[in-house]
């Protein structure tokens, strides 16, 4: 280690205004710029046009620094929680852990990995047995775990399109997209955002179409759409897709926790899980079960199919014991009591921000820029998904940024920026949650209020100098789910 060091330098780099420092080192005595020549070439050609290209644009992402004397990090006791996807507040809970902890400690063999895939050494009875409480948790005959929910879709969307016609929301979520680019032989078709009319316009030209006679069709859509908070129409789509002997794949990852009676979701709410025509579930643990991982549960033909065609599923190894602990106990916690309190608290905290939201912003009046394609304001949601449309990469990023500093590096919003949006309709995303307080409800309105003011998009009302939002007095919750 201390040659190591001895021979290694720090070089700085420029790309565009920021500074990266790279370390290199010459191990062997030979010139470092000729040992460097093909890797800066190739990054000159392939790597730096596109970055480049996306800072022009305002679209270029970042990770945030956490170790600058500017850490921008507020502390725990500091932060007002109004963007992550932790909705029932089960990734931030302390019984929670205690809970999983317990559970975890029962185990017979505690492995920090699974050592394997599902397949080889990776599989486990308590896995096993796990698969079977969700399929009945969500009323199908299978369940198969996966690694996330995008490696769920991966392997869903890749094998199961093979030679059929996959008919999918314009707005489905990238790893749907992606899990198609691994299949063979399909054709697809997008219908515009849970336009009934014209998905059934789509179904009659396939239904019509002399070419492909046979070939099956797959409907996919989301239950809430994670950049709207809207939520399709479920019970509708399932109806017309079995008028035309088609089959339905449905994401539930924005859906688990938040909608139906037990939580489990948008096809629980509307008694769906049974429906002849739905192919199949997935079903999301990163947001509301605030742990880890996502199943598929469907037939047990299709599981069989997935262990044998799902390539994300056949080569990763599988989720650690520690995880499926968390899983099972949040299940536990979304299903029980507590989980349908946590939910009501959630609804009523998002109603109030959107109520709030009408009577303190909207009624005020909003400067609509010309040339804007979308208004600014609020997309219809039917979650705490609320998407606050602010059109322009640079001046959505600038409200961020504003919102951050009149918080006192309290509040951190996100700009949802083009192209993971389509241009025009760049957002920020604010989620409300089961542990947010009234108070800090109204804090963040206040805080809207004042930042869009000084950007000129809200009109002032009031003479004189606007006093500045007052931040609610700080909420000591060592344990953010007394309720369970």
């Amino acid at each position: 280690m201390e040659n190591l060091n001895r021979n290694a330098s720090f070089t700085r780099e420029s790309f565009g205004s920021h500074s990266v420092k790279v370390l290199s080192m010459d191990l062997s005595g030979k010139d470092r710029d000729k040992e460097t020549v093909p890797v800066r070439m190739f990054e000159d050609q392939h790597i730096i046009p596109k970055l480049e290209q996306r800072r022009k644009k305002g679209s270029l992402r970042r990770l945030k620094p956490f170790d600058s004397e500017k850490d921008e990090r507020p502390s725990e006791c500091d932060a007002i929680d109004f963007s992550s996807n932790d909705y029932l507040g089960l990734a931030q809970s302390t019984q929670q852990q205690h809970k999983v902890e317990e559970l975890y400690t029962t185990l017979p063999s505690r492995y920090l990995g699974s050592t394997g895939s599902r397949l080889l050494t990776g599989d486990s009875e308590f896995a096993q047995n796990l698969e079977k409480r969700l399929a009945k948790w969500h009323k199908r005959p299978s369940a198969m775990l996966c690694n996330s929910g995008y490696d769920a879709n991966l392997s869903v969307m890749s094998c199961l399109s093979l030679n059929s016609t996959v008919i999918m929301d314009e707005l489905c979520h990238n790893s749907i997209q992606m899990g198609l680019r691994l299949s063979k032989g399909y054709s697809l078709r997008k219908f515009e955002h849970s336009s009934l009319r014209d998905l059934k316009r789509i179904l009659n030209e396939e239904h019509k179409n002399v070419d492909q006679p046979g070939k099956p069709a797959i409907i996919v859509v989301e239950s809430v759409y994670s950049m709207d908070g809207d939520a399709a129409p479920l019970k509708d789509i399932l109806d017309m897709a079995l008028s035309y002997n088609a089959c339905v794949i449905v994401d539930e990852a924005h859906g688990l926790g938040v909608l139906g009676e037990n939580g489990l979701g948008l096809l629980e709410e509307h008694g769906l899980e049974n429906h002849p025509s739905l192919l199949c579930s997935v079903h999301t643990f990163g947001k509301a079960a605030g742990c880890h991982g996502a199943v598929v549960c469907g037939s047990l033909n299709l599981k069989t199919f997935l262990l044998n065609y799902g390539r994300p599923i056949v080569y990763s190894t599988s989720l650690p014991l520690h995880s499926l602990a968390s899983i099972a106990c949040s299940y536990e916690s979304m299903t029980g009591p507590a989980g349908r309190r946590l939910r009501r608290d959630m609804r009523d905290r998002a109603r109030l921000f959107r109520d709030l939201f009408a009577e303190k912003i909207l009624k005020q009046g909003i400067r609509h820029t010309p040339g804007d394609l979308v208004p600014i304001g609020l997309v219809p949601s039917a979650s705490p998904i609320n998407a606050l449309i602010i059109p322009g990469n640079s001046r959505c990023l600038e409200f961020c940024d504003n919102l951050w500093i009149k918080s006192n590096r309290s509040i951190r919003l996100y700009p949802i920026r083009s192209p993971t949006v389509p241009k025009g309709q760049e957002r920020v995303r604010i989620i409300l949650h089961a542990h947010n307080t009234e108070e800090e409800i109204v804090y963040l309105i206040d805080l809207i209020k004042s930042t869009l003011c000084d950007m000129g998009i809200m009109k002032h009302h009031a003479t004189g100098k606007v006093s500045p939002p007052q931040r609610p007095k700080r909420i000591h919750r060592p344990n953010i789910m007394s309720k369970l």
